[in-house]
C-alpha cells in the first residue's frame, strides 16, 4: 500500500535490520546553506565503522540524515565495512530502534545505550508510546490474522504519516 513511499520503505527496513545501525559522525557541510552533511566515518555502537565500497551509499556526497542500517558487518582486514546500507531518518529510529531511554532534564533519547538523538522529552515519550501501541496491534493481529485490515488503523496511519511529513520537511530544507 506504501510501496511508493521511501519514507515508509525506509522504516520498515529499519524495522527488520534493527540492531544493525550505524551513525556518521560529522566530516563537513557539503554546502553552508544546505542541511545535508558529508560523513567520511561511521560509528556502530562499538567502533568505527565504514561504508563498503561496493555499496551504492559509498560515493554519496551528502546524505539527508546522520543514520544507516546495513544487512551485513565485512571484516577482510582491520577495516570493518558495512554491505547493503540504506539511510534512515531519526523517526525511524525511535518508532522501530532498539530499546529506548529518555532523558527529560537534558531533552535527549538514547537508542540501545549508545545512539543519542536529541528530542524533547513530551516528543520522545510520544514515540514511545506509539511503538507501544503498534506492539499490541502487531500481538493481536498474530492472534487473529484474520484482521487483516492493519494497514487501516489509525495509529498505523497516524505513523505512515508522520515518516512521510518528516520526508517533505526534510527535503524543503535542503
Amino acid at each position: 500500500m506504501y510501496s511508493q513511499e521511501p519514507e515508509v520503505v525506509k522504516a520498515i527496513l529499519c524495522a527488520g535490520l534493527c540492531p544493525n545501525i550505524a551513525e556518521g559522525l560529522v566530516n563537513c557541510l557539503a554546502k553552508p546553506e544546505k542541511q545535508t552533511q558529508r560523513y567520511a566515518v561511521w560509528h556502530d555502537g562499538r567502533r568505527e565503522v565504514h561504508i563498503h565500497p561496493t555499496s551504492i551509499n559509498k560515493n554519496c556526497k551528502a546524505f539527508q540524515y546522520p543514520f544507516l542500517v546495513f544487512l551485513q558487518k565485512v571484516e577482510p582486514k582491520k577495516i570493518v565495512n558495512l554491505r547493503d546500507t540504506t539511510i534512515v531518518s531519526p523517526f525511524s529510529i525511535l518508532l522501530f530502534g532498539g530499546s529506548v531511554d529518555v532523558h527529560h532534564q537534558s531533552g535527549s533519547v538514547t537508542i540501545d545505550g549508545w545512539l543519542k538523538l536529541a528530542a524533547p522529552a513530551q516528543t520522545a515519550v510520544l514515540f514511545k508510546e506509539l511503538r507501544l501501541t503498534l506492539h499490541s496491534i502487531l500481538k493481536d493481529l498474530i492472534r487473529h490474522p484474520e484482521k487483516s485490515g492493519i494497514v487501516h488503523n489509525e495509529v498505523v496511519k497516524s505513523m505512515v504519516h508522520l515518516l512521510i511529513q518528516e520526508g517533505k520537511t526534510a527535503t524543503r530544507m535542503n
